[in-house]
């Protein structure tokens, strides 16, 4: 049988690997937006957001980490994926939910100050987990 705590890291470890993917994540999104503009991705001539590709990082990687990472390496890949879906998610709710979702609100000051709202909560909801768990 394998040991319980095998693929478990530090609580300072699984802080960084979940914090640093989510704030590099949106980061990047909102970089490349004041950079290169809004662009759409359309498989199959649907329009996927990329609150799509957060939801199918982000699940598989809490399963994962919800029945314990069976190596350091897994549970390693999976809070990375974990910490990168939820900027995603994070970046692109206020957009979907109070706007009309035009390209024009995806860059309206709803949806950036939407986003910085939400990816605070998420930051001082992690701390507050290290800060339980540390020690």
């Amino acid at each position: 049988m394998m040991e319980e705590s095998r693929g478990r890291l530090p609580a300072k470890q699984t802080l960084l690997l979940i914090l640093v993917p989510m704030l590099g994540t949106f980061a990047c999104l909102r970089l490349y937006l004041h950079f290169a503009g809004v662009r759409h991705i359309y498989p199959g001539g649907v329009l996927v957001h990329h609150l799509f590709f957060g939801v199918v990082m982000a699940l598989p990687a809490a399963f994962i980490l919800a029945f314990g990472a069976r190596s350091r390496v897994t549970a390693v890949l999976a809070l990375a994926a974990l910490g990168i879906g939820s900027g995603m998610i994070l970046d692109e709710v206020t957009y979907l939910v109070l706007t009309k979702g035009s390209d024009a609100d995806y860059v309206s000051r709803t949806s950036l100050f939407g986003a910085i709202g939400f990816i605070s909560l998420a930051v001082i909801l992690l701390l507050a987990l290290y800060r339980s768990h540390r020690g």
